[in-house]
């Protein structure tokens, strides 16, 4: 794992430059506390601001969406009510990325490519791109074309996901990648500050293996439209994130000083006040009794506290506080489990994400290669989470694990599903699955569904929005599926 970045300078500027635009324009409702204005807006500045905001975005799509991949399950009337599917707008995952994000990152991107500075849009696209691919995976159509023009155009049309995948994210995946390869400015204020980029100090070379990544993972969500796509998708893993521990992972790692929101969210409360808890589906998987039967994963500790317990017990999806099955439920995510820590990770892409990738993108047609980036995968999760060697070699060569070299498409996405604890981009897999039942065994609709029986396909836009914008799409439920998993 990185080491933990110094946030404060950050912080501090931010603070100050909000105070100082509060006592210039405090009449001035349009102005944004949460952005820099234009005047005091530097490349170094939107950098820094860039990356806090993406990585808020991706933890507010786990901390609300995780229950519909069923990593989490809910622990009072809120929670129960999302994992129950019940109706209900994303308003914060959709005012982190479009409220903050993406309109700082455009900025950030704008400005790069009129002062020729081409490392800084080449970092913007990609972080634009994975902010825009998680928004449009949760919720479809999305303001992109005409969006981020201020008063200019203050209801923006909704753009088409299949001209957003077809077009708008694979021209910023191309983009970054053409940028990268640019020469670095001689002026040393257009070169990448190794303050202000808070996850890789300035190291162009993991922003380009980051965006290859992004890439590849944008190639297999489309592997369903076009077969074709699962081969660009094994072809740009060769040129991404490749370090097994974690230090070229897109991810930002937090501080003392600056907690994780996963500490604040989860780690930092006691049990019986919990919000939510691990699922029986996720702890099943781990602890014997779910598809990989009888193997104890030595990830467990790492993931979950169960207070000294024999055994680890998750909660079930959609239950009452009431019922016995809920109140078995001994798996907590604590401040001594690796996300619930304070000086954690907000993982976006991973090194053992792209070997899953890869896995899955070769499992009919070269089974060795398959296997090979599938226990690599394993593995680099595994050593990522501080699993010691010995515990990985034992996991590694299990039988129940290795099945000769005759692995299945199941063993991958459940594998990829453990390794991705915590990251909404395991939804994008199940919808991309339709939740098939032979891939992800064990998986049950919630004890109380309010869509009836099925499972939930996509995210309602966030409850405000109509009121703000009057071309917001009319979807009958959350039932209805996306063009992507069409």
């Amino acid at each position: 794992m990185m080491k933990a970045f110094n946030i404060k300078v950050f912080t501090l500027f931010i603070a100050v430059t909000v105070v100082f635009s509060a006592c210039k324009k405090s009449l001035d409702i349009n102005d944004d506390p949460s952005r820099l204005t234009v005047e005091q807006a530097n490349l170094p500045g939107l950098l820094a601001s860039s990356i806090q905001f993406t990585s808020t975005s991706f933890f507010n799509a786990g901390q609300y969406g995780n229950y519909y991949p069923q990593y989490l399950a809910g622990f009072n009337s809120y929670e129960a009510n999302i994992d129950s599917y019940n109706p209900y707008g994303f308003d914060n995952i959709w005012e982190s990325a479009y409220r903050d994000a993406l309109p700082n990152i455009k900025d950030m991107i704008t400005r790069a490519e009129t002062l020729g500075a081409p490392q800084y849009a080449g970092i913007g696209k990609v972080l634009f791109a994975l902010t825009l691919m998680q928004s449009t995976d949760i919720w479809g159509d999305l303001p992109y074309s005409e969006a981020f023009q201020g008063a200019t155009v203050p209801s923006p049309k909704y753009d088409k996901q299949e001209n957003i995948y077809n077009n708008s994210l694979k021209e910023l995946l191309d983009g970054a990648i053409a940028d990268f390869e640019k020469p670095v400015p001689a002026t040393a204020s257009l070169q990448v500050s190794t303050a202000n980029d808070l996850i890789f100090k300035g190291v162009i070379a993991n922003w380009k293996k980051v965006a290859y990544g992004a890439r590849a993972r944008y190639y297999l969500h489309l592997s369903k439209k076009d077969p074709a796509n699962a081969a660009k998708a094994v072809a740009d893993i060769a040129a991404s994130v490749d370090n097994q521990q974690g230090a070229a992972d897109l991810q930002l790692t937090y501080s003392q000083d600056r907690p994780s929101p996963w500490f604040t969210n989860l780690g930092n409360t006691v049990p019986a006040s919990k919000s939510a808890r691990p699922s029986y589906f996720i702890v099943n998987l781990m602890n014997g009794t779910g598809y990989f039967a009888g193997v104890i994963d030595p990830r467990m500790p790492k993931l979950f506290d169960n207070a000294g317990a024999a055994t680890y017990v998750g909660r079930p999806v959609g239950a009452l506080n009431t019922e016995q099955d809920a109140n078995l439920a001994n798996a907590d995510i604590t401040e001594k489990t690796f996300y619930g820590a304070r000086a954690s990770v907000v993982p976006i892409l991973t090194y053992a994400e792209m070997q899953f990738i890869k896995a899955e993108a070769l499992i009919n047609t070269d089974k060795a290669a398959a296997y090979a980036a599938y226990i690599n995968g394993i593995k680099g999760n595994m050593l990522k989470l501080g699993v010691s060697n010995t515990d990985v070699d034992a996991y590694i060569n299990n039988p129940v694990i290795t099945k000769g070299g005759n692995i299945t498409l199941t063993d991958v996405m459940l594998q990829k599903y453990i390794a991705l604890f915590l990251q909404m981009e395991t939804w994008t897999d199940m919808r991309r699955y339709q939740y098939d039942a032979a891939i992800y065994p064990g998986l049950k609709k919630p004890y109380k569904n309010l869509l009836g029986n099925v499972f939930v396909q996509r995210g309602k836009y966030a409850d405000n929005e109509p009121g703000r914008n009057p071309n917001v799409p009319k979807i009958a439920d959350q039932a209805q599926k996306l063009w992507l998993f069409n």
